[in-house]
């Protein structure tokens, strides 16, 4: 997984399949990326915090883009 700061400076994103069923949050804290902003997409739909994944998902982790007025 890329850290943080190559997430954000980059734009690039990060395919995840994880090895247990868990919540986005946890996800995101056990990737040191929790307090941050990213989009999550679990199967190609948005996701929240309190989505659940589980091992048979692709989870992708998109860096917030900001942008525009």
């Amino acid at each position: 997984m890329k850290e943080t700061a190559e997430l954000l400076e980059t734009g690039l994103y990060e395919t995840y399949h994880p090895e247990k069923e868990m919540l986005v949050k946890d996800l995101l804290k056990e990737l040191n990326l929790e307090g941050k902003y990213f989009g999550i997409l679990i199967n190609g739909k948005k996701a929240d915090e309190h989505t659940v994944i589980k091992e048979t998902d692709e989870v992708v982790i998109l860096p917030h883009i900001a942008g525009g007025r």
